[in-house]
């Protein structure tokens, strides 16, 4: 693992030298004394052991040869250093405490010194001189190391943890202008996942150099041949913070980092490191002894075979292009090197990833980023097709015909006169958030039918879909998944209208089927979306690629009929783009609250009842599921107070996504007995469609065993990774009253009627059997699974959906998965109303400027590649960066577990609380 933790005080700084750093080991009276390393440190002349006197000069700011100011800056509420934490894997760091192999010790300091190396080469500075506004890269870094190698204490004695602290200061040499100068770590912080990927496949190769046998796990990586019940004699620590957290409900990373930092205990008396070898081997039995010792006499048999790194390299192209068209390096890197931990060093795999010919490397917003011909190719079919089609098709009517339509406003009668007098195979309509495109499509619909041919609507929710576009009429309405998959369905459409609702939520891989089919069927094809709305979660913004390079013309209705008043010309402003304008006429309608601390969720909750109480329907918007599910919990409370919720709470299986690309599905680590498997697809081996296995572990060769429902076990056919998704059973509490949201596709309990994902209803009784009766009168059965709590749902879920009032979750735990999109989505879902609740407006203005926009391969590849047209993005200061940064991995990919994967624990200083509700 890597943390970041941000110093900004020179007092706590030197009180962190003096304390912690350099006192010898935290709880042990031997000494592994401080280094120093960096180029800056070489520049000074601090080489060798880290003395006290010059650490806490360089606190100050002061050359530690002079005395004189380091850096320009030396303001009290400068940013001293980071420090950079190291950890090693558990098995590590008992290996090395109980057998004193020192070969150990050196392997963990070349990872450490190697990868601060290739860090170091990333480091910049500000750049002002000549009226200049930019950064340089300097290359060199200041920073004292030191080695510890126990925990913090349980009862008063540590555990084993091999660790350093690599204490860099906030300076750096710029040769060009020949000063000393503050360094800027933003890019070092953002590529941190690297960084510690980097470091630990460094290790692991190393401790394979010493003839150790490397097992990856679902976390990272183990020396093979300690087992988990002597593992877990040392893990005391983390036992006791994971113990706390359930208690208390928290499944954040950055959250039970905090809580661990809360229930530290205070520092006894140190021991010999021999004193404590003893104390720790007598915790383990005489065979545990021998287990522990057998490592390093034995070569042990891998759990996994060896990875290459061609191989390493392969599934991280299939991870990263799965959801992304342009990946950047690094995050490539990362996840080829966890793919080879004790086979593969950092420059063996960048070795390979440039060699490849499948791969189109480019220079993109100062970062080094690459995409794939497969995906450029994917494109290119795409946006072929549309500009093959301008001016190929008999328009429905003739330009100069009249239309009259009633019932529709100026924007809405042009973009259906659009459609009826174009002669393009495919034709584009630009529709903002509420301006009636259901009403658009009925008027388009009428007036194509009247020219002799047929309107087949299609989107790609089931929601959408099967629910909404159902209920006003579309009776045939279906999603863009079974249109592909579908022969018949595709026949039914033979020269006939393909129209694509909710278009801005296609990939381009859809939307190069969709196309496929088209030109098969000889159809016409009119997508309907938004690009200032969400996208898709696969790889590519389809509606946006052709908006931007198809050279279609597009239609655009902009008029706003969902909101009124001063709610509309706020929702219209961040239609448009102008995220300030429509943030500030929000705030002067009063519709942005500050509130500090947990009385942000209660004010919340108590709105949310306010509403029931009123009779109108209400959500609420988070942009996290963990913000979600505490904003749920509150209001659940408040509500049965308030009676709302009546009867015993039943407990029922919830099984929650771990949201795995197709490439983590196929890989064996991630899986655990009690995971569920459901299929989607028949696969080979008698595996049905709509089937839930449950994982039961591994055979001996390393097959995943699957429980089928007669009780016999069934090795998981991987290969076939994208025929399932994998999920984790949770407990969901549910009772009368309760809204209850489907989050997959499936069939009532009598097999008769649709759940479609997304829909949320009220929970009206639970019947005999144990099964949940909704509003609707649809029956869902008691071990279906695929529920949640509908109260609050993330905006990405909440696109389409229409309320009278929507209550908006955003704190600053959330910041990293905000963006204009999220705002604009979240804020225009309610009919009459909008509160969003944060901690500071000013610092929310600042995350929500984010733009979401994803660049393609067509831009990345052409001659000259610029950012896709967005709002200036805000400067942000680099603490607010960190903060951002803590739950990136968690937000990246929704409903992780987080145990899946060691990711950098990013911690900047703690912020004062403040104030309230003002």
């Amino acid at each position: 693992m890597l943390r970041i933790n941000q110093q900004r005080s020179a007092t706590g700084a030197k009180s962190y030298f003096e304390e912690g750093l350099a006192r010898e080991d935290y709880y042990t009276q031997d000494a592994i004394v401080g280094r120093w390393g960096g180029r800056g440190a070489e520049r000074l002349g601090l080489i060798g052991e880290v003395q006290r006197e010059a650490f806490l000069k360089l606190c100050d700011n002061q050359n530690p040869l002079s005395g004189h100011p380091l850096t320009p800056r030396s303001k009290t509420e400068r940013t001293v250093g980071y420090d950079f934490n190291w950890h090693a894997p558990k098995s590590v760091s008992l290996l090395y405490t109980l057998t004193k192999d020192e070969r150990i010790l050196a392997a963990f300091r070349d990872a450490v010194q190697l990868t601060m190396r290739e860090l170091e080469s990333d480091v910049r500075t500000r750049v002002r001189q000549g009226g200049q506004n930019s950064e340089r890269i300097t290359g060199n870094l200041t920073y004292a190391e030191f080695i510890h190698l126990t925990a913090r204490p349980v009862n008063g004695v540590p555990d084993p943890h091999l660790h350093a602290h690599c204490f860099v200061f906030n300076a750096t040499h710029d040769d060009i202008e020949g000063r000393w100068k503050a360094a800027q770590f933003r890019e070092v912080v953002r590529d941190a996942p690297y960084f510690e990927a980097a470091f630990h496949a460094r290790l692991s190769k190393g401790m394979a150099d010493l003839g150790l046998t490397i097992d990856r796990t679902k976390a990272g990586w183990e020396v093979a041949g300690i087992s988990k019940t002597v593992l877990d004699k040392f893990s005391r620590r983390t036992a006791k913070i994971e113990e706390l957290a359930r208690e208390k409900g928290i499944t954040d990373a950055a959250e039970k980092s905090q809580l661990g930092a809360k229930t530290r205990e205070k520092k006894g008396e140190p021991k010999s490191l021999d004193a404590l070898r003893a104390e720790w081997k007598g915790r383990l039995t005489e065979a545990e002894r021998g287990e522990v010792k057998s490592v390093l006499t034995r070569r042990q048999t891998p759990k996994e075979p060896q990875v290459s790194v061609h191989g390493a390299i392969d599934h991280a192209l299939r991870h990263g292009f799965e959801r992304s068209s342009v990946v950047e390096d690094r995050t490539l890197l990362a996840a080829a090197l966890k793919r080879g931990y004790g086979s593969i060093l950092p420059e063996d795999a960048r070795r390979d990833f440039d060699g490849r010919i499948d791969i189109i490397h480019r220079r993109y917003s100062d970062r080094n980023v690459s995409t794939t011909k497969e995906v450029l190719a994917e494109e290119s079919a795409a946006l072929e097709f549309a500009r093959a089609g301008r001016g190929t098709c008999r328009p429905f009517r003739a330009n100069g015909a009249t239309y009259q339509p009633t019932g529709l406003n100026l924007g809405q009668a042009e973009a259906v006169r659009h459609v009826l007098t174009s002669a393009d195979r495919v034709m584009l309509i630009r529709g903002a958030a509420g301006t009636g495109k259901t009403t658009l499509l009925k008027a388009a619909d009428a007036a194509i039918r009247s020219h002799g041919s047929a309107v087949h609507v299609f989107a790609p929710t089931s929601e959408a879909s099967r629910g909404v576009l159902r209920k006003e009429g579309f009776q045939n309405a279906d999603t863009v998944a079974k249109l592909l998959a579908d022969r018949a369905t595709q026949e039914k459409v033979k020269g006939q209208v393909l129209w694509m609702d909710e278009a801005g939520l296609l990939g381009t891989k859809d939307l190069q089927g969709v196309f496929r089919v088209a030109r098969e069927q000889g159809a016409r094809v009119v997508l309907v979306g938004d690009s200032r709305q969400h996208k898709s979660v696969a790889r590519g913004d389809g509606f946006r690629l052709l908006e931007t390079q198809a050279g279609l013309q597009a239609a655009e209705v902009r008029d706003i009929r969902r909101q009124q008043g001063e709610y509309k010309r706020a929702i219209e402003a961040l239609a448009e783009g102008n995220l300030e304008t429509g943030f500030t006429r929000l705030d002067r309608m009063g519709a942005i609250r500050e509130i500090a601390g947990e009385e942000r969720h209660q004010a919340l909750a108590a709105d949310y009842l306010s509403a029931m109480k009123d009779k109108k329907t209400a959500l609420v918007v988070a942009p996290t599921h963990a913000e979600a599910r505490e904003v749920t919990h509150l209001i659940r409370e408040e509500m049965k107070t308030a009676g709302f919720l009546k009867g015993r709470e039943q407990v029922f299986t919830q099984l929650v996504s771990y949201g795995l690309t197709e490439a983590e599905r196929a890989d064996r680590l991630n899986y655990q007995p009690g995971d569920v498997v459901r299929f989607h697809q028949n696969v080979r081996g008698g595996f049905r469609s709509g089937q839930a296995v449950t994982v039961m572990g591994r055979d001996a060769e390393g097959n995943i065993l699957v429980a089928r429902e007669q009780g016999t076990a069934a090795a998981l056919p991987l290969d076939q990774a994208k025929h399932f998704d994998v999920y984790q059973p949770r407990e969901l509490a549910l009772a009368v009253g309760d809204r209850l949201r489907v989050t997959r596709n499936g069939m009532t309990a009598d097999g008769k009627g649709r759940l479609h994902n997304g829909n949320i209803a009220t929970v009206a009784a639970i019947n005999r059997r144990g099964d949940i009766v909704l509003d609707s009168g649809q029956v869902i059965a008691k071990d279906f699974g695929h529920v949640a709590h509908g109260f609050c749902t993330t905006s990405h879920a909440s696109q389409g959906k229409t309320v009278d009032r929507v209550l908006v979750a955003i704190g600053q735990e959330s910041f990293p998965a905000t963006s204009q999109e999220q705002f604009y989505v979240s804020a225009s879902r309610g009919r009459e109303a909008v509160t969003i609740f944060c901690e500071d407006k000013r610092e929310l203005l600042e995350a929500v400027s984010r733009a979401g926009t994803r660049i393609s391969a067509t831009e990345l590849t052409a001659p000259a590649a610029t950012a896709p047209t967005q709002q200036p993005a805000r400067r942000v200061r680099l603490g607010e960066h960190i903060h951002r940064q803590q739950r990136a991995e968690k937000v990246r990919q929704k409903a992780r577990t987080d145990d899946r994967s060691r990711e950098p624990v990013i911690v900047p200083e703690r912020r004062k609380e403040r104030g309230r509700d003002r």
